[in-house]
């Protein structure tokens, strides 16, 4: 895979900085098992208070996480919701359900959004909810 497939790009940009605030007070290893006509792509991701390195190795993980090329892309690339595809059986996470969460947070929203929303009460959704 070169830098020009989305899932190489996402796994380097989330390399690069060696730490990300976003998992300050977070540890946890992940493995990616991607797979792509036949092979599979092993992306391992190791956490520790922040700091992120990404290697290709086939190793034991807190979460394994399995998943087609085409829907992993979709995923990094904020075209699929990684919880979403995990209810939907798209993808699977063998181990911590609590890692695979904690690792949503650096995926992209939809494209176009701006990845912020606004907070909203149990009162506004309760009165979403009633029929006028």
């Amino acid at each position: 895979m070169t830098t020009a497939d989305p899932i190489s790009r996402f796994f380097a940009d989330l390399a690069a900085p060696g730490h990300l605030a976003t998992f300050e007070g977070h540890s946890a290893t992940l493995r990616f098992d991607v797979r792509d006509r036949g092979q599979v792509q092993h992306w391992y991701i190791a956490v520790s208070d922040g700091d992120v390195a990404v290697t290709r190795q086939n190793k034991m993980a807190d979460a394994i996480i399995a998943v087609e090329h085409a829907q992993f892309e979709a995923i990094v690339t904020g075209r699929l919701n990684a919880q979403a595809a995990l209810l939907r059986g798209v993808m699977t996470c063998e181990g911590s359900l609590a890692a695979l969460m904690m690792f949503q947070r650096c995926l992209p929203g939809p494209p176009g959004s701006t990845g912020q929303v606004a907070p909203i009460s149990s009162r506004q959704v309760m009165a979403e909810r009633r029929p006028a």
